[in-house]
């Protein structure tokens, strides 16, 4: 049954895969770094699950440490199964808390906020909470709030960098009947919004999802895929320089990372090919382009 309403919610089967990727990498810096850290789950069901999962994998690192799952509104016997089935890995403890105004976190932090889908939390209590626990260093937020306009996405991002996330990615999840989600990852690690973006374009590019960049004026649909169609890039990249005039292809990449869904080094190449094509001129005008080369609009 389960993987029957997988299949029938693209967007569940994108959102658990993203989840349980860049959870594998959070739960590998963290250990590394910090003796304890926190999971907080506000979706009824899956999720919580699947990340307990993961954790179990770490199993041998996790002696002297303490990764706690916090679900909220759900009680933490409904994970006991999945404890057993995992051998009750030490360091590994599920919490329930009913009120999440009443949560208190020490240290790292991962909450995973769904409101679109069965959750305890609606969008106002979402965002309060993830205004709370960003306030406190190495926490990271990833929500999935309904569509919205460009400009309330603008909204998102400065409010979750207020609140002290400056690293802020928003895609767009679009099933093929045109459904969509906006998903966001906040966090105060550079390094590790450039690993989610790795695994954003990681996951199954057959699960019946494309995304859509809310900075895309065209809203234009992407498949997901290793090597992503950039159409979408170039076009917003040419915007941005024509906006500025001039600058150094550092500073666009450094926009690509943060206003777009796209990488550093995607940027690169649109830059490359719109040179070599003369939609923008370049200095020096030879040679390979770097990210100290300036770029201006033809």
């Amino acid at each position: 049954m389960a993987g029957q309403a997988e299949r029938r919610d693209p967007h569940a089967t994108v959102k658990r895969e993203l989840l349980v990727r860049y959870l594998d990498a959070w739960t590998a810096a963290v250990t590394r770094s910090h003796r304890n850290a926190t999971y907080i789950e506000s979706a009824l069901g899956g999720p919580a699950a699947d990340a307990l999962r993961v954790f179990g994998e770490f199993a041998d690192r996790l002696s002297g440490h303490q990764l706690d799952v916090v679900l909220l509104g759900a009680p933490a016997e409904t994970l006991a199964p999945v404890l057993r089935e995992l051998g009750e890995p030490p360091g590994v403890a599920v919490h329930s808390v009913s009120e999440p105004d009443s949560l208190v976190v020490e240290g790292p932090a991962l909450a995973h906020l769904d409101v679109v889908g069965e959750s305890v939390l609606d969008e106002e209590a979402t965002w309060r909470l993830a205004d709370e626990l960003a306030r406190a260093k190495a926490r990271e937020v990833l929500l999935t709030v309904p569509p919205a306009t460009a400009g309330k996405v603008d909204e998102h991002r400065a409010r979750l960098r207020s609140a002290g996330l400056s690293y802020v990615v928003a895609v767009e999840l679009v099933d093929n009947e045109d459904h969509g989600q906006l998903l966001m990852f906040a966090t105060s690690a550079r390094k590790h919004l450039a690993t989610f973006k790795d695994e954003l374009w990681a996951v199954d590019e057959f699960a019946g999802v494309r995304y859509r960049d809310p900075g895309d004026d065209e809203g234009a649909l992407v498949d997901i895929s290793l090597t992503p169609q950039l159409t979408p890039l170039r076009r917003m990249l040419l915007a941005e320089l024509a906006r500025r005039g001039s600058c150094g292809v550092a500073d666009l990449q450094e926009h690509t990372l943060l206003r777009t869904i796209y990488r550093p080094a995607e940027a690169l190449r649109v830059l490359q090919s719109a040179a070599s094509a003369g939609a923008i001129s370049r200095k020096p005008e030879k040679g390979r382009l770097t990210p100290r080369t300036v770029v201006a609009s033809a």
